[in-house]
């Protein structure tokens, strides 16, 4: 599978969309998480997740063989119980928010 050229992408447990300027003022009071370039390392996602890329460059290789490239002003919202791999390309920043039930409504 190779990278998505187009920022919108959606399955029934990933949604990625652009992030709006709303969308970025929302989440400038959620948790803060930088990344230099490390190691790849394995993520499962026990309850929903939301986050938008603030800067650098980075791909998440699930374990049912989605492949989701992610890069500044990506919106992402993943939905619980799923498994994968984190490969940070670029050293990001991202804003991130967890979800007690249902994740965040994602606009088309």
């Amino acid at each position: 599978m190779s990278m998505q050229s187009d920022r919108t992408f959606s399955t029934d447990r990933i949604q990625r969309v652009h992030a709006t300027e709303d969308t970025k003022k929302l989440a400038a009071s959620w948790t803060k998480w930088e990344s230099g370039l490390i190691e790849p390392f394995e993520i499962h996602y026990d309850r929903a997740v939301s986050f938008c890329v603030m800067q650098g460059r980075g791909e998440i290789r699930f374990t049912d063989g989605t492949r989701l490239d992610i890069e500044r002003d990506d919106f992402v919202t993943i939905h619980p119980d799923i498994k994968g791999v984190w490969t940070v390309i670029e050293p990001m920043t991202n804003l991130y928010m967890y979800h007690d039930t249902n994740p965040m409504p994602v606009k088309r």
